[in-house]
């Protein structure tokens, strides 16, 4: 290799580590009150709720920060405690007895709402207005994480392709032959430099996928902080609760068929829709609380 095309050689390589240094410090910056709170994290006892939000769902591979899991597991921790039970299908309610207000915030505010309601679903906790103070106070425990990694393996792949496709084309404009080649012909380049991006483009794999879920450490430790505090539920909790968190089959079906005419039913759209006066008295003391809670990552 001539001294020329090493000099070539070694300003494109250098350019490209620079390139993913400076990813990687665009990362660090990006990353700054992330990677506070997980330090934190780490000298206290990992909320529960909290966990359920990142863990997203109770296998593994689940994307994170994921509304639905941490309201499955709210309703869990609740029946655990006493104060609430769940039917086979799915339906919560406050169990027969009396019971202490639960001391957790989302506990509690969730409690007070079974109180105005005979047996509601996850789905109907997640959907109806009359929830909206539980979808708060369940919203303030979100961790400020972002739920992925980000995109930083596509700008690596684009640098190796710049970096490759310039440094032959640099190379053979000086008129410098590929390396290892008896033929020396600097229009080896026009093909051959396709064998430097492929080796750079590796180098993209030490980045994580963007989709991939980010802080593996703080995962961990949720996912055993939530088996803890669920370590004696009763077998049956979790699968029932699950069984409430999606819409019914037969809203599916309505609204699959909602573009058919129908002719009006009068008393049946009055049976539906029921008093207006009622519906007031139902929620008049309802207490919507917008300007708790705090959305995490960006």
């Amino acid at each position: 290799m001539s001294s020329e095309l090493g000099w070539i050689t070694v300003g494109w390589l250098l350019g490209f580590a620079g390139f993913n240094a400076g990813l990687g410090v665009a990362w660090w910056r990006r990353t700054r009150a992330e990677r506070q709170f997980v330090r934190g994290a780490r000298k206290a006892v990992v909320d529960s709720i909290q966990a359920g939000w990142w863990l997203g769902a109770s296998w593994k591979g689940a994307s994170a920060q994921r509304e639905r899991y941490a309201a499955e597991v709210a309703v869990r921790l609740l029946v655990l405690a006493g104060p609430a039970q769940v039917d086979g299908d799915g339906r919560i309610s406050l169990a027969p007895g009396r019971h202490s207000a639960p001391e957790d915030s989302a506990l509690a505010t969730l409690a007070a709402g079974l109180r105005r309601d005979e047996g509601v679903t996850v789905h109907e906790l997640l959907t109806e207005s009359r929830f909206a103070p539980f979808r708060s106070a369940l919203e303030a425990r979100r961790a400020p994480l972002r739920r992925c990694f980000g995109a930083y393996r596509v700008p690596a792949l684009l640098a190796a392709f710049v970096v490759s496709f310039g440094m032959s084309m640099n190379a053979m404009l000086l008129g410098n032959g590929f390396p290892g080649l008896s033929d020396q012909d600097p229009g080896w380049w026009t093909l051959l430099w396709m064998a430097p991006w492929a080796a750079l483009s590796l180098l993209a794999a030490a980045w994580p996928a963007e989709a991939s879920r980010p802080w593996p450490g703080f995962t961990r430790r949720c996912r055993a902080a939530l088996a803890r505090a669920l370590a004696d539920e009763s077998p049956k909790t979790g699968f029932r609760v699950s069984r409430g968190a999606f819409p019914p089959p037969t809203s599916q079906a309505s609204t699959a068929g909602a573009s058919v005419l129908r002719p009006p039913d009068e008393s049946n759209d009055r049976a539906g829709r029921g008093d207006p006066a009622q519906l007031a008295n139902d929620t008049a003391d309802l207490d919507v609380d917008h300007d708790s809670g705090f959305v995490g990552g960006d």
